[in-house]
């Protein structure tokens, strides 16, 4: 494996990572978003709602005409399929959350929101299932849980390697380098995590190598990247 090899699964993996917040944030963002806006200009009116023969918590709202009109125009020469979906607006079913419930039951109505210069934006104000900050939270830290798992069974599964080295370390420039010489002999490149006075530990790329000096000098210290040759023996 040589340093490119190393750097581009590093850089393809960190691309996969962002692209999985990206898309797993996606939706909520733009659910977000669309309350966000209906919160700032959203224009606001009291419809009739019905719960006769609903089940609890369910009412039938009739939606204002700027939003049926804008969601299924009626359409005197559309198919049925488009009459279907504009009565189902006009009798559109929503369950509410147990305070905008009881206020319909009360009042026989409830307020819808949507945007003057996109009505086909709208909610109904006390419906279920709305998407706020704290969902956007909880995904996040999905999304956190499940790189943290993936990374712990990774490091499970890339045991360390160990060598006993047959020269001098050199200091190099940073890059990455796991490659086979000859036999049982390689060329490690890769920035010290720790060492004492008979071995040290680089990071290369992904692996971690154990490196025991067998009397060899080591003019590096914490963090320097170094190159040294050597007998894998694990």
């Amino acid at each position: 494996m040589g340093t490119d090899t190393g750097a581009v699964s590093r850089r393809t993996r960190l691309l996969l990572l962002l692209l999985l917040v990206v898309v797993v944030n996606l939706g909520p963002l733009g659910s977000w978003w669309t309350q966000e806006r209906l919160d700032r200009d959203g224009v606001s009116e009291r419809v009739a709602a019905s719960t006769e023969g609903m089940p609890e918590g369910q009412v039938v709202v009739a939606l204002p005409p700027e939003v049926t009109d804008a969601v299924a125009p009626d359409d005197a020469d559309g198919t049925e399929d488009q009459a279907a979906d504009r009565a189902g607006l006009l009798a559109r079913t929503a369950t509410l959350e147990p305070a905008a419930y009881d206020d319909a039951v009360a009042t026989g109505e409830v307020e819808v929101t949507w945007l003057e210069d996109d009505p086909a934006t709208y909610r109904v104000e006390g419906e279920q299932g709305g998407t706020g900050l704290a969902t956007l939270l909880v995904v996040n830290a999905g999304v956190l849980l499940l790189v943290a798992v993936v990374l712990l069974l990774r490091g499970r599964t890339r045991p360390e390697l160990r060598m006993v080295a047959t020269a001098d370390v050199r200091r190099v420039p940073p890059g990455p380098l796991l490659e086979r010489v000859e036999g049982n002999d390689y060329v490690v490149r890769g920035d010290v995590e720790s060492l004492s006075e008979d071995e040290l530990v680089l990071a290369v790329a992904d692996r971690r190598v154990r490196v025991l000096l067998d009397g060899h000098a080591n003019p590096a210290s914490y963090q320097h990247s170094v190159e040294v040759r050597g007998t894998m023996i694990g």
